[in-house]
């Protein structure tokens, strides 16, 4: 049995603890916030106990899950794996990209696992889509598309409203906007399947003046050549949310939209120039990517093997991420040096 203490009593905190409760040989062991009534809440929904300090939790458990904000990772991150605490650190690795480097040159000068939870990875549309990708069915891919859309996260679910967490989203220079918090996810994905991105030029809304509203439209060019499209939005309607992919190779296209709630459709090009499709169920229904993400942890801890994303995805992710505020704040397309 394995002990996870949660450091951050936030929203995903409760969606971590959630599947840490469900999965087998796994205690939850409780948790740390320095708003320690916000501690004392999540042990009445969780259980586990309320930690008075970072140092007894880690005397506590055997890993560590940060679930704080990305503007106050680097500080628990750093001290878990000064522990030699295998870690979980939810995206994105830090606000920053200094302190994303000094996250990542602590795994490095420790040598303690260091898991970034880049959970779109782990959703079972896009692990199909990548799973054809890299079977070479579509040929060599020229263009990706992603789009993941939605309302601003100020509260809608009700256990959300309150908190300090919403006034987060809603100051960019924090929360990073929809392009730090939200984007972030379709370009560690992108950069998963097609490879290194050396350019990006964005367009948003970050700096209109619309805030908490925010959208924003991403191009990246690959060191391939390859060529991607992002959408993410905050501006969406309350209850209306979808999420696209597209990947266009020289033999077939992959594609996937959760409006339509089909499986993954694989389009082939034939001899005589027509298509043909097929439909592929990725995963069960009740495939949860959370509770993946998170097994694929502990197993990876058990058996000493390596992460599916590492804390130098975590890094690109974020560096890409501001490239892209930048650009943004320049109008001109970014080099990611």
């Amino acid at each position: 049995m394995k002990r996870v203490g949660i450091v951050g009593a936030g929203g995903i905190s409760r969606t971590h603890a959630d599947r840490w409760s469900r999965m087998p040989d796994i205690e939850l062991a409780g948790f740390y916030d320095i708003v320690e009534d916000a501690a004392r809440g999540a042990v009445q929904r969780s259980g586990g106990k309320v930690f008075s300090s970072l140092n007894e939790l880690f005397d506590a458990v055997d890993y560590v899950d940060v679930c704080t904000p990305g503007t106050a990772h680097v500080g628990p991150v750093v001290a878990a794996l000064e522990a030699g605490l295998p870690t979980v650190c939810e995206k994105p690795l830090a606000n920053s990209v200094a302190d994303c480097e000094r996250i990542v040159d602590a795994a490095e000068r420790t040598g303690t696992p260091l898991f970034v939870a880049m959970v779109v990875r782990f959703f079972p549309q896009f692990a199909k889509a990548k799973q054809v990708l890299d079977s070479g069915a579509i040929g060599a891919p020229g263009v990706i598309r992603t789009v993941r859309s939605g309302s601003y996260p100020d509260g809608g679910s009700g256990w959300r409203k309150g908190l300090a967490i919403t006034s987060y989203y809603a100051d960019f220079a924090q929360s990073g906007g929809v392009l730090l918090d939200l984007c972030i996810h379709d370009i560690d994905y992108q950069r998963w399947c097609l490879g290194e991105i050396e350019r990006v030029f964005a367009r948003g809304m970050m700096f209109a003046g619309k805030e908490p509203k925010d959208h924003a439209l991403l191009t990246v060019r690959f060191a391939s050549g390859a060529v991607g499209h992002i959408e993410g939005s905050w501006s969406y309607p309350r209850g209306r949310s979808s999420t696209r992919i597209e990947i266009a190779g020289t033999k077939g296209v992959i594609e996937w939209d959760s409006r339509a709630r089909q499986p993954v459709e694989v389009a082939i090009a034939q001899e005589d120039g027509s298509l043909a499709s097929s439909g592929s169920s990725p995963t069960a229904p009740r495939h949860d990517p959370y509770y993946a993400e998170l097994a694929h942890f502990v197993s990876c801890a058990e058996a000493e093997e390596p992460f599916l994303v590492t804390p130098y995805d975590g890094l690109m992710a974020v560096k890409i991420s501001r490239a892209a505020i930048k650009s943004l704040e320049t109008g001109k397309a970014v080099t990611i040096s």
